[in-house]
């Protein structure tokens, strides 16, 4: 997106101002949070050149320092005391008519200093040099240092430059100084003057140009985490990670690995579905499966599909994890899932479901082909396989209420979890029965 062309960031006045007033707002607050370090940086800049000048007069010209050097003094406080108040958050506010006003008072400071108060035993060429090239130092501070936007910087150089060609044609006038010489240092005051409020302008503008990229950058960062965030929510946690960081090789291709399956479902869900309204059936299915999945990921592993209200979820992909390690988490989890449902279906009474929910959990360990399936247009990150077949069946002769698992899976668990033997299963597809366990408390 071109900036200049961007309605919200339309600029007039030669790009000095935003058409839209909230966006003008918008860049002086952020302009705050920028400027005050350079402000923070010209006090604390300034305040070694004022000490050195009051060293200077103490040394060179004890009667200029009786008469000017309490007003350095006091200057120089008042720096450290101006250089303090821009650390505050709440009064950052302050901080830019009070940089325009300290440069006003300085460049007053410096007329009246070597046109009035000091080094009077010198000639006033020197005197008004010097104070033309301390004023110049003084004007740069405020135009380009300080980063005071233009009008303000315009306000506080415009009359102490104006007092030190007063000044000087008021020499002029005495007889002290040539016209010309009185000319040549005006014109030197008024030639700074007008090349540093150029540098301001310069400024001011970049800064508004770089705002609005600024701008158009925050956007789409905060597009990109929008986006970010709704792909998170339609893909498994440990597979987004894998895609964000640029790793697709583990999730892209199929391998063969060991990996735990579970396979969980609600009894009852179908009846269900045709007694409550549509929007009550989406809350169950949203609080069932934000919950069951969170107890999933707590455990290491990965809800990869949702099927109405069934869920299936692997242990051991696309990380790797140790195969015992990965069914007693399996255990784990599933355990934790049939402990966490009582409070749900209490949850759920208040919105009118009577019947408490009970779910199956199914959970078998193998060797499957575990990676991206799918077309061109859209990939499931999935495991396929005998071994999910089983899980699944394993589910579905399960009880309500009851965790069952293989007998590869039980032996993996036997030393850490206490099961009970449950007979044999059935499972299509497979040409021999599938001896299965329930964990002792399930």
């Amino acid at each position: 997106m071109h900036v200049g062309r961007d309605p919200v960031h339309a600029q007039r006045l030669f790009g000095l101002r935003f058409e839209r007033r909230e966006t003008e707002c918008a860049y002086r607050q952020w302009r705050l949070g920028r400027v005050t370090p350079f402000v923070r940086i010209g006090y604390i800049g300034s305040a070694p050149s004022w000490t050195l000048l009051l060293v200077v007069l103490i040394g060179l010209d004890p009667d200029g320092a009786r008469r000017g050097g309490i007003w350095v003094a006091a200057w120089i406080l008042l720096l450290v005391v101006l250089t303090a108040l821009t650390f505050p958050e709440r009064l950052r506010r302050i901080v830019m008519p009070s940089a325009a006003l300290a440069n006003c008072l300085a460049g007053f400071l410096i007329v009246w200093l070597f046109s009035e108060a000091t080094f009077n035993g010198e000639v006033s060429q020197t005197r008004a040099g010097i104070m033309t090239g301390g004023l110049i130092i003084v004007m740069f501070f405020g135009f380009a240092i300080f980063r005071v936007p233009p009008g303000a910087a315009v306000a506080a150089v415009t009359p102490y430059t104006a007092f030190a060609s007063y000044q000087l044609f008021q020499g002029y006038d005495r007889q002290p100084l040539s016209g010309v010489e009185a000319a040549s240092l005006a014109a030197a005051q008024w030639i700074a003057f007008a090349g540093s409020l150029l540098v301001c302008l310069v400024i001011e503008i970049v800064e508004r140009q770089a705002f609005c990229k600024d701008q158009v950058i925050e956007t789409q960062q905060r597009e990109l985490r929008h986006s970010r965030e709704t792909i998170r929510r339609y893909v498994p946690r440990a597979v987004f990670e894998h895609i964000v960081n640029g790793d697709t090789v583990g999730i892209d291709t199929p391998t063969r690995r060991r990996v735990t399956v579970l396979f969980a479902d609600l009894v009852g869900f179908t009846e269900l579905a045709d007694r409550v309204e549509a929007e009550i059936l989406t809350q169950v299915v949203n609080d069932y499966m934000t919950t069951m999945s969170q107890l999933v990921d707590d455990h290491g592993g990965l809800v990869n599909e949702f099927a109405g209200d069934g869920l299936m979820a692997l242990f051991g992909a696309p990380d790797e994890m140790d195969v015992e390690e990965q069914a007693v988490s399996a255990v784990r989890a599933a355990q934790e899932m049939q402990d966490r449902l009582p409070s749900l279906n209490q949850q759920w009474q208040r919105l009118g479901v009577i019947t408490p929910m009970r779910m199956r959990i199914g959970i078998d360990t193998g060797v499957l082909s575990v990676g991206s399936f799918g077309s061109e247009g859209r990939m499931t990150y999935t495991a396929i396989g005998l071994h999910t077949n089983i899980a699944a069946r394993i589910q579905a002769q399960c009880e309500p209420g009851r965790i069952l698992l293989s007998d590869y899976s039980w032996h993996l668990v036997k030393d850490r979890i206490s099961c009970e033997a449950r007979g044999e299963v059935q499972c299509k597809g497979v040409h021999f029965p599938v001896p299965v366990y329930s964990p002792a408390n399930a």
